[in-house]
């Protein structure tokens, strides 16, 4: 049982290090936002904000593959099909939804940087 945990909390690390992203960085950027007041501030904001859009953009394209090979080869998935069309649609939509609100946040710290001193 520990040895699972063990591998789990591994796995998860790993992912971490491997995604580039840090799990201070996920906190901080609400911090970062807060403290945000020069105008290269909300430019590198900005550039976060585009580098998620980006990220998130290739996991739609991900989806919408696998929906697309699910859709030409159904009869493959048998009973489950159901339950992983609906899964992938779902994450399809998660991901539009992130992709939208990266972007605005982009377009919004980019404005503000523009009225910056």
């Amino acid at each position: 049982m520990q040895m699972k945990i063990f591998v789990a909390v591994l796995f998860v690390t790993f992912a971490f290090f491997i995604s580039g992203v840090s799990i201070a960085e996920l906190g901080n950027m609400d911090q970062a936002e807060a403290k945000a007041k020069t105008k290269f501030d909300h430019v590198g904001l900005a550039e976060l904000y585009e580098k998620e859009a980006k990220e998130m953009s290739a996991k739609v394209e991900e989806q919408k593959e696998l929906l697309k090979e699910y859709e030409e080869h159904s009869e493959y998935y048998g009973r489950e099909g159901q339950d992983f069309h609906a899964h992938h649609e779902a994450l399809l939509r998660k991901y539009m939804k992130a992709v939208e609100r990266n972007n605005e946040m982009a377009a919004a710290h980019r404005r503000m940087a523009g009225k910056g001193k």
